[in-house]
């Protein structure tokens, strides 16, 4: 018991929270490392389910494409064929024939600006040239201009009072 009055009352509340606190983490951290284990299995088990699910649709949506293009409404037969014709009396195959793009406008189109607008547009642009900002100087001329004027010498006499003399023009002990 020597121990415990010797300490400051103050300085064992302060040991006892700080072994709370560490008990308190201790507990939160194996908390969230058995949430996060079943969180990552979750997760890897959408991640499976939302593959199958993008591959099913875009097999579907191939299948779709795929799929012959509709052949015109024929007409009804008078008579049924006998037989097929022989594949050298057969109509060849043609290609497709592939129409060249339309060709592009040579001047782009702009679009019509009502009154209100084009005001607008020239107000921004006067802004805009108007309002370019011109350099200021450097950091140094900055600091120049702060230092010489009134105020910041008296928030130099201020700290002067507060601070005491520089570590420098004390005389050592």
């Amino acid at each position: 018991m020597d121990i415990f009055e010797q300490l400051d009352p103050q300085a064992i509340l302060v040991l006892l929270m700080v072994i709370f606190a560490a008990i308190k983490a201790f507990f939160e951290q194996r908390k969230k490392v058995g949430s996060e284990e079943t969180l990552e299995e979750e997760t890897n088990l959408d991640l499976y389910q939302a593959y199958e699910e993008e591959v099913a649709r875009q097999r579907k949506e191939l299948q779709i494409e795929l799929s012959p293009p509709a052949s015109p409404p024929a007409s009804p037969p008078a008579s049924p064929p006998a037989s097929p014709p022989p594949l050298s009396d057969a109509i060849p195959f043609s290609k497709p024939k592939a129409t060249p793009p339309p060709p592009l406008p040579s001047e782009p189109v702009l679009p019509k600006l009502s009154a209100a607008e084009a005001k607008a547009l020239n107000d921004l642009n006067l802004r805009k040239k108007t309002s370019s900002r011109k350099a200021k100087g450097s950091t140094r001329s900055r600091v120049y201009r702060h230092l010489s004027s009134p105020t910041a010498a008296r928030e130099a006499l201020l700290l002067a009072e507060i601070l005491g003399p520089p570590k420098a023009n004390q005389e050592k002990v």
